[in-house]
C-alpha cells in the first residue's frame, strides 16, 4: 500500500536520489529499491532500527554497495559518500549538512506522529531545505504520552487537521488520502518550495 501511494508521486519514476526517515526494519526501503534500481536511497534513523535495516539491506541487496555514514560531519563528504554508495545511512544530526534540494523525494512513514512538535520543526525545516517532495503517514489524532511539560501534564497532543504538525506555508499539497490499513492513518503528500 505504501509503495503504490509513492510510485504515483508526479516524475517518480525520474527520482534518483530518496530519503527516509525512521525506516524500521527497512520493509518500505526493500520495496522501493526492489522495483528501483537505480535510485540512490539513503536511510536516515537512530539505533537500534537504523542497525536492523542495514542488516536487512545488506542481505536483500548483497550486490549493492551499502554503507554506514554515521561518523561523517563534514558535507561534502558526507554527499560524496551518498552519491557513491546505493543505500547509505545517516543519524538525524546529519541532515543539517545536506545541500538544498539533494533530495527528489522524502518519507516518513510511521513515524512522525512519534515525536514531540520541537523535533517534528527540526525535522520538517531540514526537509523544506534539502527536499523537493514530501510524504509521510502519521496517525489522524496521536497522543505522544512522554513529552510532558510542566503545562501539559497529558503530553503532546498531534492531530492533523489542526495543523499540529508544521507544514510549510507555502507547501502545495499534492494529496490527502485515508489510510487503507491502519483506517486511521492518513498519507500526505507535498511539493516543497524552491
Amino acid at each position: 500500500f505504501d509503495y503504490d501511494s509513492i510510485k504515483n508521486i508526479p516524475d517518480f519514476k525520474n527520482f534518483n536520489k530518496v530519503l527516509e526517515f525512521g525506516a524500521g526494519s527497512g520493509r518500505t526501503s526493500e520495496t522501493i529499491l526492489t522495483f528501483n534500481k537505480n535510485i540512490k536511497y539513503v536511510i536516515c534513523d537512530i539505533p537500534p532500527a537504523i542497525y536492523i535495516s542495514y542488516q536487512r539491506l545488506k542481505v536483500a541487496f548483497p550486490e549493492k554497495q551499502i554503507n554506514l555514514l554515521l561518523e561523517i560531519d563534514k558535507k561534502e563528504e558526507l554527499e560524496r559518500s551518498i552519491n557513491k554508495n546505493d543505500i547509505s545511512f545517516i543519524f538525524p544530526h546529519q541532515i543539517e549538512l545536506i545541500s538544498k534540494k539533494f533530495f527528489n523525494l522524502t518519507l516518513g512513514i510511521n513515524c512522525f506522529h512519534e515525536m514531540d512538535k520541537k523535533t517534528l520543526k527540526y525535522y520538517f525545516k531540514n526537509i523544506e531545505n534539502i527536499s523537493e517532495y514530501f510524504s509521510f503517514t502519521v496517525w489522524n489524532m496521536a497522543l505522544v504520552p512522554y513529552s510532558y511539560t510542566l503545562f501539559r501534564k497529558f503530553g503532546n497532543s498531534l492531530i492533523v487537521d489542526n495543523n499540529d504538525y508544521p507544514i510549510g506555508k507555502d507547501w502545495k499539497i499534492i494529496s490527502k488520502i485515508p489510510n487503507i490499513f491502519p483506517c486511521n492513518m492518513i498519507k500526505l503528500l507535498y511539493k516543497l518550495n524552491s
